[in-house]
């Protein structure tokens, strides 16, 4: 297999470790502290970044070399059915509000939807891509 066909499944294992540091610290969501909070929003920035590289690579092994950058990523993913497209662009708002302004107000509100809607779906990813392999 060359390098083009394993370069995303050796990113997903980074996506696997990343989603695993925020399901460590689930169980604990409505205890958390404002630091904590905080923590679990990196966690999320980080899943997120790593995760639409890993779409990107496998999009790219796919044959979809003109596919680059997080929105056009997401679009081809939805269209190819691994995907849901709604949940998927609230995440890229969500991910995209965190990471240009810092607004405390926003980000906790996004706080409820990255446990009970964002990380379902970045599971649910892990899960299809699993069964690629």
């Amino acid at each position: 297999m060359d390098e083009i066909n394993i370069r995303w499944q050796l990113r997903l294992e980074k996506f696997v470790d990343a989603l695993k540091t925020i399901e460590d610290v689930l169980p604990r969501y409505k205890e958390m502290n404002e630091l904590e909070k905080d923590g679990l929003i990196q966690r999320f920035e980080f899943t997120f970044d790593i995760g639409w590289k890993v779409m990107q690579d496998y999009l790219k092994s796919a044959g979809y070399i003109d596919k680059k950058g997080p929105r056009l990523v997401l679009e081809q993913m939805a269209k190819d059915g691994f995907i849901d497209p709604f949940i998927w662009a609230d995440i890229l708002v969500a991910r995209n509000d965190f990471s240009h302004t810092y607004n405390q107000s926003l980000s906790r509100s996004h706080l409820d939807k990255i446990v009970y809607d964002f990380v379902p779906a970045f599971i649910e990813f892990k899960t299809k891509m699993h069964e690629l392999i």
